[in-house]
């Protein structure tokens, strides 16, 4: 997920403060920038947690099960998928 805000009619997705500063963005429009990705990314923890549980938890039973290889890498695979369709803030 790419976070985009709309500011004069163009989208953007830079979020820094100094980027939107540079854009004539005042505090409040900042932050109101801010708290709406906040929100989008902490939607994403119950849409990972949601899709660990259907895709990624049978996968990793299966390789418990039978130990190989091929089914280890299918599994992680799966996780890294997940954590790339729902990114989580991070710290800046």
């Amino acid at each position: 997920m790419n976070f985009t805000y709309l500011f004069n009619c163009v989208l953007h997705t830079d979020v820094s403060r100094e980027y939107m500063n540079r854009l004539g963005m005042n505090a409040e429009q900042i932050q109101s920038v801010l708290a709406q990705r906040d929100f989008e990314l902490s939607q994403n923890i119950e849409k990972r947690k949601a899709a660990y549980r259907e895709e990624s938890d049978p996968l990793y039973m299966e390789w418990q099960y039978d130990q190989t290889s091929e089914s280890e890498q299918h599994w992680r695979d799966k996780v890294v998928e997940i954590k790339q369709r729902y990114p989580v803030a991070t710290d800046e």
